[in-house]
């Protein structure tokens, strides 16, 4: 007696048709870092995951991310047995995520990550895990940022030159910072002192600012390098110290410029012309511009003075020009009564810096520039008509 089995199979036979289960391939999926090149405490890391073959088809990814305390040729070891880090998407294979400065299990500092990845393809496979799981993490390196501060970038100008500063697995105290100025010229002077800084309020326990004030000798392009060290390794696995942090401020220093009478009371009549004076009247210069030794002085910036006033006096019929002895300062007191109605009376004011330059110009001339230049001055005169 033909079995039933039997003729059921004569029927498929018969007509041509077959059904098999699909088969799933289970894929292989491999595990890379995207960025940084090399992975530091502290760093916002990128893993990518990717499946062989490629057409298994994007899938769902299962991270555990470890912190260990070491990684050599064996793998890593000392590792937590939590993960300190899981994400699961079905959206991406990357996943970024934050390196531990120190493991949870012994508090040692982290040496290298573990990665662990259940990554499903699309058509529901288990992916086997391929390629690098362990991955070695290195020293985090100082983090740097300079900055520079200056009332006037002017040879003889304090400039003040600061950075603050980091690092993700190292005390403070531990980082080393060295200035070093480079001068336009080899033979360029400056002044150097560090600068006091308070601490900030509240208080930063992850950064802290330093500084230096340099005092330029010569005008030009300067380079100020500042370079950060920490005692640590770059790499665990390696015995080459990377080289040190290094940033550079740079900025242009200009030549001292003469002063400038910026302001003077009463206005100047034009050439050729008398300013009537009936009564006692204040000659005065309230403003005066300059780098260095403006008018009114820089409080409490001993690198800045102040600048100098000379007066003198052409008194009527004189041939000779009269320097007021004492009249050092930004105005002069002028009683026309000591004179006689109709008396022309030259009054003039000249200021200078640090410098003292000599006035250019023929003792003649109403008002003299030592650089040529009508928009800044360095002497006034008024031609005074007593009535």
């Amino acid at each position: 007696m033909t079995s039933v089995r039997a003729l059921a199979a004569a029927g498929l036979l018969l007509t041509g048709c077959f059904y098999v289960d699909p088969i799933v391939v289970r894929p292989r999926v491999k595990i890379k870092v995207v960025q940084p090149s090399v992975i530091s405490r502290g760093d916002m890391t990128t893993l990518e995951a990717s499946f062989d073959p490629p057409d298994a088809g994007t899938g769902t990814y299962d991270w555990k991310i470890f912190a260990c305390a070491a990684i050599d040729a064996n793998g890593t070891s000392g590792c937590d047995g939590e993960a300190f880090f899981r994400f699961t998407t079905e959206t991406a294979n990357t996943v970024t995520f934050p390196v531990r400065i120190k493991t949870m299990a012994s508090q040692a500092q982290t040496g290298a990550i573990e990665v662990e990845l259940q990554a499903r393809s699309d058509r529901g496979a288990v992916a086997t895990g391929t390629g690098q799981t362990g991955f070695g993490v290195g020293d985090a390196l100082p983090v740097l940022e300079p900055g520079v501060s200056a009332r006037t970038l002017t040879v003889g100008a304090p400039i003040d030159l600061f950075v603050r500063y980091s690092d993700a697995d190292d005390g403070l105290d531990d980082v080393k910072l060295e200035w070093t100025p480079q001068p336009p010229t080899a033979s360029g002077t400056y002044l150097r002192e560090d600068l006091v800084i308070p601490p900030s309020q509240p208080p930063d326990t992850v950064h802290r600012t330093v500084g230096i004030r340099l005092i330029p000798g010569e005008p030009g392009g300067w380079t100020v390098k500042v370079t950060g060290t920490d005692p640590a390794q770059r790499d665990p696995r390696s015995t080459v110290k990377p080289p040190p942090v290094e940033r550079d401020l740079m900025f242009t220093v200009a030549p001292d410029q003469p002063p400038c009478l910026a302001q003077w009371q009463p206005i100047a009549p034009p050439a050729g012309t008398t300013l009537p004076i009936t009564a006692p009247t204040v000659f005065q210069v309230p403003l005066v511009d300059d780098d260095l030794d403006a008018y009114p002085a820089v409080l409490d910036a001993p690198q800045f003075g102040t600048a100098v006033f000379a007066w003198s006096i052409l008194p009527p019929g004189a041939s000779a020009r009269q320097v007021l002895a004492g009249a050092t300062g930004n105005h002069l007191d002028f009683d026309p009564a000591a004179f006689t109605r109709g008396d022309i009376v030259e009054l003039r004011v000249e200021v200078f810096d640090r410098h003292a330059t000599a006035m250019p110009c023929d003792d003649g001339d109403q008002t003299c520039s030592i650089t040529a230049s009508t928009d800044c001055i360095q002497r006034q005169t008024w031609r005074v008509e007593v009535r």
